[in-house]
Order: structure tokens, then C-alpha cells, then sequence
């Protein structure tokens, strides 16, 4: 079993993303593979710092975006 896995299980009940076992222990082995040699610590912190529950960081990924393109048609016209 992973070691990571009560983290991402804990993660899916909290947040209610409604995975399976199987597709927690999948996130957790590859969390896991992704942090080899890091101590658990680490790992976690690692883990744990790349969420974005709102989806906020990638709303304004868009707009930035779209704002870049719509100051490229002012400055074409």
C-alpha cells in the first residue's frame, strides 16, 4: 500500500472529488514515484502545495490570456 494513500484519501473526503479506492492508490503510488528519495515530510508539503480547489489559478491563466490577445487586436488596428 502506498504510504501517501491516507493523505489522498483524506483529500478526496474533504474536498468530495468522489474517486475510487483504486483511483486513490493510483495518485498516491504516483505522487509516491514523483518524490522518491524526499522525506515523507517533503512529499507531503510537495503534495499538498499544489491544489487549487477554487480553480482560481487557472481562471486567471484565461483571462490573462485573453487579455494578451485582445491587446494584440488594439494594437493590429
Amino acid at each position: 500500500m502506498p504510504k501517501l494513500l491516507p493523505i489522498v484519501m483524506q483529500k478526496n473526503n474533504n474536498d468530495h472529488l468522489g474517486l475510487t479506492f483504486s483511483q486513490m492508490k493510483k495518485a498516491a503510488r504516483r505522487f509516491e514515484k514523483r518524490c522518491e528519495g524526499w522525506l515523507q515530510e517533503d512529499a507531503e508539503a510537495y503534495v499538498l502545495q499544489h491544489q487549487d480547489p477554487t480553480g482560481e489559478e487557472a481562471v486567471k491563466n484565461v483571462l490573462h490570456t485573453q487579455n494578451q490577445a485582445a491587446a494584440a487586436r488594439r494594437l493590429a488596428a
